[in-house]
């Protein structure tokens, strides 16, 4: 879903965008399994890509910002992986996108990729 929603906003995929790879992994590691640790890496590359590709190219937007709600939708991930309560991910990604675009967009757009996301989650799950 992820990576459909950031190809659907335009990311071309040439560079990983900024924040795309975790520091927080080694700083947890060894509180989850190999398995849960790419799927980590994958929302969060797939979570950042989102937010590059909805940055506008003015060059005028902060990637600390987009770093600090990276980390803070991975410490969310990490969370509900370590209580056992993978099933909760599929809800959480709309609030992350919102989260992720919310500093390099505004609140508008955010709200429709949030929104976006959401469609996406519930037609791959048949909801």
């Amino acid at each position: 879903m992820a990576d459909r929603l950031s190809a659907e906003v335009g990311y071309t995929g040439q560079v990983e965008p900024p924040g795309a790879h975790t520091k927080l992994g080694k700083a947890m590691g060894g509180f989850l399994n190999s398995e849960d640790e790419q799927l980590v890496a994958l929302l969060r590359r797939s979570l950042a890509r989102i937010a590059a590709a909805a940055a506008p190219d003015d060059g005028g937007t902060t990637g600390t910002a987009v770093g600090a709600a990276l980390d803070g939708a991975e410490m969310v991930i990490r969370g509900e992986l370590l209580r056992g309560n993978a099933e909760q991910l599929p809800a959480l990604l709309p609030s992350f996108v919102f989260l992720v675009v919310l500093p390099v967009a505004k609140q508008g757009r955010a709200l429709e990729l949030s929104r976006r996301a959401k469609v996406l989650i519930d037609g791959a799950l048949g909801d």
